[in-house]
């Protein structure tokens, strides 16, 4: 860890090059770097907070449940990290879970004015522009799905953050002091642990990013150290908890339970199941006569085919057998199902999913473990008593403002490629994102809208950044 926190604040560099934006590197330039505005970012954070103060409550989801009772528990799932459970816990501390949106807003809120120096100042030494900032982010509060992934008691917020810091990373490092580089490092890291689809997320990123670099805007050598840190740290932290807890040394012991769930529901995965069940003794075999209509089911009903063959760990020591046997029965019925599940997933980005009471998956954990008084404060919730939702004509705002900004960002696009605008490097992350974010969460788990409405407000914020920063001397 010493040695890769080294690697992160050593890593060499050349100066800029022809055509680049970047001022050429001093033994003064970070001494020179603007200071972030906090007087802003406190602000902002609290604009963010906006749709917990409305709902008089922060807002939860069926995984909530999970997230709040993993660390207080001492148990690991077969789903999901605990990392995200333990950022939770000293926030929390079984008393109030406000903190927790409270950190995520300053996380939010801080990611961006970061962004903003990184890509929206021609001069990284340019006094920040607090009031600039804080119209971005009202902008953002007012018009985007952000506020209410800040808001939300699980780590969506953490996939469009991650995009931002590993595009800052990559792209402009120099315009980060060396304790920022560092921190955008570890940050990067945590938010790849807290959520399995993260990690392809980051690799795909990485892959496009790196070798495009020098043409979007990136100046001097890649600093490695800094780009591999978060998905190294990240890998490393999954398979010591999957060691300690699971005894197993992977990233995800179970995750093929997910994959294996859409290749029965997409088509070739029954079709393997009717043609080598029972002679094949899988234990599913015994539970054909009732899938449920869905793999949402499949994978949660309390009476689900998973649950009534031994469990999620037991059907994972089969899934592979599944996968692989539908995969060289039907490999091109698989491919369209994928692209299939792809394309039904860039285009469901409809805000609100998720905003339902959840009193069997989330409720009880609340009364378990927390006092009366924040049981009580839920109860009283809008969610609670089902009557939270993002009004119609909000809703439709964050489709409108997400692509508009995209269609702005495309647009402009080449322009900042043949400039050599940093900017630029953003624009292709949050493309890259909302591509590989699709194929990852649709093609590979089944498609909703809150996986592409987490991502959405990325190209609102690439677009505002674009049309607020300051003119160019």
């Amino acid at each position: 860890m010493a040695a890769l926190v080294a690697a992160i604040h050593d890593a060499p560099h050349r100066t800029g090059t022809r055509g680049t934006q970047h001022p050429p590197r001093t033994p003064t330039t970070e001494a020179r770097l603007s200071k972030t505005p906090w007087t802003a970012v406190l602000l902002g954070a609290l604009i963010l907070l906006w749709p917990a103060a409305w709902n008089g409550y922060p807002i939860v989801f069926s995984d909530t449940g999970t997230y709040l009772s993993q660390a207080i528990e001492h148990y690991l799932g077969w789903d999901r990290p605990p990392v995200y459970s333990l950022f939770m816990l000293p926030l929390h501390l079984r008393l109030s879970t406000w903190p927790v949106v409270a950190v995520q807003a300053l996380l939010a809120s801080h990611t961006i004015a970061l962004a903003w120096r990184c890509f929206a100042t021609p001069d990284p030494a340019t006094p920040a522009a607090g009031p600039r900032l804080i119209f971005l982010l009202l902008l953002l509060a007012a018009a985007s799905w952000l506020p209410w992934l800040v808001c939300d008691l699980t780590p969506d917020l953490f996939t469009p953050l991650l995009v931002l810091a590993l595009a800052m990373m990559v792209v402009t490092p120099d315009r980060l002091r060396p304790s920022e580089r560092i921190w955008v490092a570890m940050f990067a890291g945590f938010m790849i642990a807290t959520q399995l689809s993260s990690l392809p997320l980051a690799a795909a990123l990485l892959l496009v990013l790196l070798p495009l670099r020098r043409r979007l805007g990136g100046a001097g050598r890649v600093r490695w150290g800094l780009a591999l840190a978060p998905p190294v740290l990240a890998m490393a932290g999954l398979v010591a908890i999957n060691l300690a807890g699971h005894g197993r040394a992977a990233i995800s012991p179970y995750g093929n339970v997910f994959l294996l769930a859409r290749v029965i529901y997409d088509g070739p995965g029954m079709a393997v199941l009717q043609r080598d069940c029972p002679a094949a003794g899988w234990r599913l075999c015994t539970t054909l006569d009732a899938f449920p209509p869905d793999s949402d089911g499949f994978l949660w009903r309390a009476d689900s085919p998973v649950q009534r063959a031994g469990g999620h760990k037991i059907v994972s020591a089969e899934a592979n057998a599944i996968i692989l046997a539908a995969l060289r029965a039907d490999p091109i019925g698989m491919a369209g199902s994928f692209a299939g599940n792809w394309g039904r997933q860039l285009v469901l980005v409809a805000s609100g999913d998720g905003l339902e009471p959840w009193p069997a998956t989330v409720a009880p954990v609340i009364r378990r473990h927390f006092p009366g008084a924040e049981v009580e404060a839920y109860a009283q919730s809008r969610q609670a008593r089902g009557i939270l939702a993002v009004p119609a004509t909000l809703a439709r705002l964050h489709v409108v403002l997400g692509a508009a900004g995209l269609v702005l960002c495309l647009l402009r696009l080449p322009n900042l490629v043949r400039t050599r605008d940093p900017l630029a490097g953003l624009v292709v992350a949050v493309v890259v994102a909302l591509l590989a974010g699709a194929a990852i969460t649709g093609g590979l788990s089944m498609p909703h809208d809150r996986y592409q409405a987490r991502l959405m407000w990325l190209p609102a914020c690439a677009a505002l950044l674009l049309l607020l920063r300051p003119a160019s001397r």
